[in-house]
């Protein structure tokens, strides 16, 4: 063992309580024997694992999940706006053609092994998949491998198959089946080297699997067989979930994907246990995992939309078991919808803050990703929320495919909410501000999750720009989860991230690709909805000798005009990099009235840039700004910096659709502690006395 990979131990064991060291040692205590009862005592491995008394199972006949025949009919209307994009996808899957993440389109071969690398053409390791060191010597990105044994193109085939009748698509879905589960024996190899990927997995063949009870495609012995699969899924789920400090939306993907061996696999000896176990975790999970504001406890958008999609495949498997609802379920759906309700008004950009990796719980549609506003079509369809209703428009595949009939109607029922103008999720530390088509997102909270915050970026006090659908001032996304660790680290550091990076350290130490040693995390310490005026702070560079402390305050002061005022103390001289990334579209230039953003040959936004002390503009190309995963593209950055002691205020002025720059003014004066701050801008002009470091910070 390297001394690299034990200092990594070494870090993640300090994040885990005493009684999760406990459960990890037990664990692999467990994995070492399962790995050498494969090897050496292959008779006992198959009583564990293989057990003959679910050879004598009798499959349903009967399907009862969202993919049954009545329920697809009941969809039919809306699948068929998108008839040619689900089977023109099916057909694609077919040929062995996938394209995932950000890399190029693959062409698999039918006989190509599922836990082999498609790029480099190497197998994984046979190994007990939780002794694999996927980190350092895997073939390949574990991540690419993982996406493609999820099986989410097994669902697909099988709609396919019900909107057309064309049984090579349940043939080829009864086969792929087979076939995985007979290559994959359950704890070999990388497909099995946790927990959440067997969830997911579970998820795609148990849906497959029912809606395939009534095709020919599908014999008894086939059956029986995927029965053990599924059987082998749900088994390792339950002694191997997440726990502790790695229990954020992996342990919601691993109990929906249990409750869907439950709910679809009734003849399951466990099935009733495993069904109430994952009912019960689930609506737990629900209250920690979605704040009460709504928003992602990881700090992570693409996450909480992830998120709230489990919870809304899970509220569907509880329809169709005929179950009581389960409030918190419910409450935690509508919580989502709300959230998201303020967040996107109706043509603004998604957020992007935090990790994203393109997950899905389910693929029902002949898209690349699951944006927001098709999960608010879920949502809509699900309880009939009015800030859904307003994003999603119209109801989408997923939904109508998990809701049927009754959750078009519901949808169809709900009367959209009004446009959302500025608000706050306190819970989750955002604060919008919105005037017309612009709008400012400030990030006002911790850094992530649990001890590991494994998803959240060093991003504290970010504040992110957008004009109409424009993104302006743009968070530059995640980049790379395991192919290219250099920009992981990069685009998850503080100096990628619209807000201030103090000697060019990051606000948060890592100690690991999903791993944070010392969180940097912001609050927000006052917030005024008549004067769209948000202050916060973060404690990020707190510990440093001596420690630098950071305000930041944010007001809206017209349409499309937003000043920012950061104010920064230490004892000692410090360099402060104010950083202003900007969308790959737009190119930065300096002109007497400051620094104009153009996207093509429109001005797109204008940044007015002034300081307490003798500062430096610096405009630089060698930004990164990633929408999918394993993909980035360069992007510019425009850096206001500042070497000095004592207190200094960064103030700038950011402009959406300057219209005429030349009459936008950004003045500043010290008077004492207070930095008085005069503008004018779209005809509209006045000055305010920012004194921040008083307690509570001041603004007149």
């Amino acid at each position: 063992m390297t001394l690299g990979r034990l200092d990594w131990y070494r870090r993640r064991l300090l994040a885990m309580e005493p009684a999760e060291a406990v459960v990890h040692g037990r664990r692999a205590v467990m994995h070492r024997l399962d790995d050498q009862a494969w090897r050496w005592a292959p008779a006992l491995w198959k009583r564990a694992w293989q057990p003959a008394s679910l050879d004598e199972l009798t499959p349903s006949a009967l399907s009862i999940g969202p993919l049954r025949r009545d329920r697809v009919e009941e969809a039919r209307s809306v699948l068929a706006a998108e008839r040619e994009e689900i089977v023109g996808e099916a057909e694609r899957r077919l040929e062995g053609r996938v394209q995932v993440l950000g890399y190029p389109e693959l062409t698999l071969s039918p006989s190509r092994g599922d836990t082999a690398d498609p790029i480099s053409g190497r197998a994984w390791p046979d190994r007990q998949g939780r002794l694999i060191d996927y980190r350092r010597d895997g073939p390949g990105d574990p991540k690419l491998v993982w996406e493609l044994n999820r099986c989410q193109e097994l669902p697909l085939l099988v709609l396919a198959w019900r909107l057309t009748g064309r049984e090579r698509f349940a043939e080829e879905a009864a086969r792929r089946m087979t076939r995985w589960v007979i290559q994959n024996p359950p704890g070999r190899g990388g497909a099995w080297a946790n927990a959440f990927e067997p969830g997911l997995r579970a998820l795609s063949l148990s849906l497959a699997f029912d809606g395939l009870c009534a095709s020919p495609a599908l014999d008894t012995d086939d059956a029986r067989m995927i029965l053990r699969g599924l059987w082998q899924h749900g088994r390792w789920i339950v002694r191997d979930h997440s726990t502790g400090s790695s229990a954020n939306n992996h342990l919601l993907g691993e109990l929906v994907g249990l409750l869907a061996i439950a709910v679809l696999a009734p003849e399951l000896p466990e099935s009733e246990s495993w069904r109430a176990l994952a009912i019960g975790r689930i609506a737990r999970e629900a209250d920690f995992q979605v704040l009460p504001d709504g928003g992602g406890a990881e700090q992570a958008f693409e996450y909480m939309l992830f998120v709230a999609d489990l919870l809304l495949v899970a509220s569907a498997l509880v329809e169709t078991a005929q179950l009581p609802t389960e409030p918190a379920l419910t409450a935690a759906v509508e919580r989502t919808g709300a959230a998201l309700g303020l967040l996107i008004a109706e043509d603004e950009p998604e957020p992007a803050y935090g990790d994203a990796d393109d997950g899905r719980a389910l693929v029902l549609d002949g898209r690349s990703a699951r944006h927001a506003r098709r999960v608010a079509a879920g949502i809509a369809a699900c309880v009939g929320h009015g800030d859904a209703r307003r994003l999603a428009e119209t109801p989408d595949p997923t939904a109508a495919i998990l809701f049927g009939g009754q959750g078009l109607r519901r949808f169809a029922a709900t009367q959209p909410a009004a446009s959302p103008g500025s608000g706050v999720l306190r819970d989750s530390g955002l604060v919008v501000l919105r005037d017309g088509s612009s709008r400012a997102l400030f990030d006002v909270g911790p850094l992530g999750y649990l001890s590991l915050a494994a998803h959240g970026h060093a991003d504290a006090l970010q504040v992110v720009v957008s004009h109409g659908a424009n993104e302006l001032i743009s968070d530059p996304g995640t980049g790379s989860y395991f192919g290219d660790p250099p920009l992981r680290d990069r685009l998850r550091g503080t100096r990628a991230h619209a807000t201030v990076t103090v000697d060019d350290i990051d606000q948060s130490e890592r100690g690991g690709p999903f791993l944070w040693t010392r969180h940097g995390d912001a609050r927000l310490l006052h917030w005024d909805a008549r004067l769209d005026l948000a202050i916060g702070e973060h404690d990020g560079y707190a510990e440093l000798a001596p420690p630098v402390f950071h305000r930041r305050a944010v007001r809206r002061i017209g349409a499309g005009a937003f000043l920012v005022v950061d104010w920064l103390c230490c004892e000692g001289e410090r360099s402060y990099r104010q950083s202003w990334p900007l969308h790959p579209t737009l190119v930065p230039e300096r002109t007497q009235a400051g620094v104009i953003a153009r996207k093509l040959d429109e001005d797109s936004l204008l940044v007015k840039l002034v300081a307490t002390e003798p500062a430096d503009v610096d405009l630089r190309p060698d930004g990164r700004w990633s929408r999918r995963l394993e993909t980035s593209e360069p992007a510019w950055r425009i850096e206001h910096v500042v070497a000095a002691p004592g207190q200094v205020y960064l103030v700038a002025l950011v402009v959406a659709d300057p219209g005429e720059p030349d009459d936008v003014l950004l003045t500043l004066e010290r008077d004492g502690s207070t930095c008085v701050v005069g503008f004018r801008v779209n005809e509209r002009e006045g000055q305010h006395a920012f004194t921040l470091e008083s307690t509570p910070p001041r603004v007149a």
